[in-house]
Parts: structure tokens; sequence; C-alpha cells
């Protein structure tokens, strides 16, 4: 049985059933150190809309045990929302969906390492909502022959409010060739 397959008897929504984990198919279009537009926006080209399924599913996987975050029916009376509390890092889901195509795939570049990141939380995603992530190439550099990149993605509902900011910096490979060096490794464990 493959990774593959040992994952999938994992995935419980709709998405995560969906959603292409194989990081390694299309790799060869991921944006590579060496190309990337410091100061560039890009919109992602999926949007995410949140449902209950999504956020206990992930509270759950992260092993989160206050009834807030896995009791729908307990959030709904004691929340201050009214709905599930997210785990912090559920906006990584978000992000990983909505970038799974097209600029920002970076982040699932076969090779990369993740030396830091930065979260800031405007207020909290709501059951219903349609996320829409915005990524801004911030800056890029080497520091003893490793290549860093650190984009800003924002984070917005439909009505355009900021729910979110999460900064990441990832050593990536920083050419084409060194990805598909990568990627080839992969594939022979």
């Amino acid at each position: 049985m493959s990774n593959l397959d040992r994952l999938r008897a994992h995935m419980v929504t709709a998405k995560q059933r969906e959603f292409e984990y194989d990081f390694i198919k299309g790799a060869e279009q991921y944006e590579v150190w060496s190309e990337i537009e410091i100061g560039r926006r890009y919109e992602a080209k999926q949007k995410f809309r949140v449902t209950e399924e999504d956020i206990l599913a992930y509270n759950l996987g992260v092993l989160e045990s206050d009834p807030l975050f896995t009791d729908p029916e307990y959030a709904r009376r004691h929340s201050p929302t009214g709905d599930l509390l997210q785990h912090p890092l559920f906006l990584v889901q978000i992000a990983f969906y909505c970038i799974e195509t097209g600029p920002c795939n970076w982040i699932r570049t076969p090779g990369a390492r993740n030396p830091g990141q930065r979260i800031a939380w405007h207020e909290p995603f709501r059951t219903g909502e349609v996320i829409t992530l915005r990524e801004t190439a911030l800056d890029k550099w080497i520091r003893r022959g490793k290549h860093y990149l650190t984009y800003q993605l924002d984070y917005y509902n439909e009505a355009e409010v900021l729910k979110a900011t999460w900064w990441l910096t990832l050593i990536l490979p920083p050419t084409r060739e060194d990805v598909r060096r990568y990627a080839a490794l992969d594939r022979e464990e």
C-alpha cells in the first residue's frame, strides 16, 4: 500500500477527498526561487467555502479536545461566534486548498523546508464564508548557500473583510533543475 493510499483512508471531508496530495505531480509548473518576482501580488485561483465539516475535521485531526473546537452543538451555545472555533493553523489547509495550482504553489515544492512563519488573526473564520487568498512575494535572499523566500498570504471573506495574514518563509530549491532533482529523489523512495 502506498503512502497516498494510507493517507486517503483518513480523508473525511469532501474537500480532502478531492484534493491532490501528490505534491510531485505538476512540480514542473511550480514557481521556483530564481523566477519569483518580489512585490508581485496574486489571487489564488480557488476559493475556500468554510464548512463546519472542514473545521471539525481539522480540529479533530490536530487532537483538539475543548468542546468549543470539537462539539458543534456545544459551540453553537457557548462560542463567542456561535460556531466551532478553529485551531490557529486552520488557515494552512485553506492556503493549500486555494493554492493547489497557480502562483505561490512553491509552498508545495519538493525539497522545501520551513524555517519560520508568523500568523496574525484579525477575526475567526465563520461557517459559510467564502475565503479568497491573496499572495504577495515579499522578499528573497541567499544565506549560507540556501535560497529563502517570504510570501504574505492575506485571507479575505466575500465581504472583503481581512480575516488573517500569514507570513511564510521557506528555503527552496533555487532552479527548475533542482526541483526536478528533488522530485526524482522522492519518486525513488
